[in-house]
């Protein structure tokens, strides 16, 4: 057997989020008598925030504990050294950390990345390949599987993919379920960080809120609808949207638990104000504002939605004298939707690209 045989390494744990508190333990290991210390770098967002310099360390665990006060994705780098020597530097796992609801939130696709504000959100963004002025935001209908407990999904990603416009898509996701990008107890708790993202992307590209497009149907119809007027985005390319939102989720809910509880959050604890609420909120806007997007609708002439939706804001524009674009089609199933509106969309951005 060697007598100088050396075996120096740094068992490390994963990082964890419990109570508020990230924790990492390690433990270094060596066989040889030798002066060893530790120190480590914390990183929050990418960016160097906190160091602790060497200390020195034995054979015992250490644990490191971090209380991090805003939102955002953290790692650690753990640094051990022998005498003067640096023979570890080793990189820790990375957590995105919630903090308002003491809990880690996981993306789920590859370029899904994650939006801090007051609440996280998911998106995904794709930049045009040549210099754009446009931005398209793509909200998300409600999908089938959400209805049964499952996760949210990205609409029109494949659709808006060919066209060289900057395009943003967001996830609809709060507290685990959708809310139609505003929040619970109608306090719009997620739609300040929403727009927030929508801005920041906005101001990073140099485009102003007359060059972004807001585009989406039935959920993501009503989303873009709320979006474009009240923030005056230029352009809403609309697809049978929910204008009457509480109205539509209780007819929804009476056969799906899950539509009730999420209808239910939105409403907050007095139901009959938070329907009111929500059943006002794209009229009200419609009352209210002097300046409009450009719209642009789309909808099957069959759709109920049709009829209990869309025609009556329709009204209500043409009293106001505000223009807009109707494509009607021959399809009464609302579920045929994104089958009509898919294409109808990419027709409408290419030729507002060609412009």
């Amino acid at each position: 057997m060697t007598t100088d045989l050396i075996i120096e390494k740094m068992d490390t744990s994963e990082m964890a989020y419990t109570n508020g508190m990230l924790t990492v333990h390690f433990k270094a290991l060596y066989m040889l008598d030798a002066n060893y210390s530790y120190a480590y770098y914390l990183y929050y967002n990418d960016e160097l925030v906190e160091r602790q310099w060497y200390q020195e360390v034995g054979k015992e665990q250490i644990t490191i504990n971090y209380k991090p006060i805003r939102s955002g994705a953290y790692k650690f780098r753990l640094f051990l050294k022998k005498d003067d020597t640096v023979i570890i530097n080793k990189l820790t796992n990375m957590l995105n950390v919630d903090v308002a609801n003491k809990k880690t939130v996981t993306t789920t696709l590859e370029k899904e990345e994650i939006y801090y504000n007051d609440n996280p959100v998911k998106f995904l963004f794709q930049p045009a390949k040549k210099p754009s002025d446009k931005l398209v935001i793509s909200f998300s209908g409600l999908h089938s599987n959400e209805f049964r407990g499952g996760p949210p999904v990205y609409n029109h990603f494949r659709t808006l993919w060919p066209c060289d416009v900057n395009k943003l898509f967001i996830l609809d996701e709060y507290k685990g379920q959708f809310c139609y990008y505003m929040g619970h107890d109608c306090r719009s708790d997620y739609e300040r960080s929403v727009i927030a993202l929508i801005m920041t992307k906005a101001n990073e590209l140099g485009i102003s809120s007359r060059n972004i497009i807001a585009s989406g149907s039935s959920k993501g119809g009503a989303a873009s609808l709320y979006y474009a007027m009240k923030y005056h985005f230029g352009t809403a390319i609309v697809g049978a949207p929910q204008v009457f939102i509480a109205k539509f989720l209780k007819q929804r809910a009476t056969n799906a638990p899950v539509v009730r509880k999420g209808l239910n959050n939105m409403l907050g604890e007095d139901k009959e104000a938070g329907a009111k609420y929500y059943d006002e909120l794209i009229m009200n806007l419609v009352d209210t504002n002097t300046a409009f997007p450009d719209f642009i609708f789309h909808i099957g002439k069959g759709d109920y939605h049709y009829k209990q939706h869309l025609q009556p804001l329709l009204q209500k524009l043409d009293k106001k004298g505000v223009a807009y674009d109707l494509d009607l089609q021959d399809y009464s199933d609302h579920n045929q939707t994104g089958q009509y509106y898919a294409p109808f969309l990419f027709e409408t951005i290419s030729k507002m690209i060609q412009k």
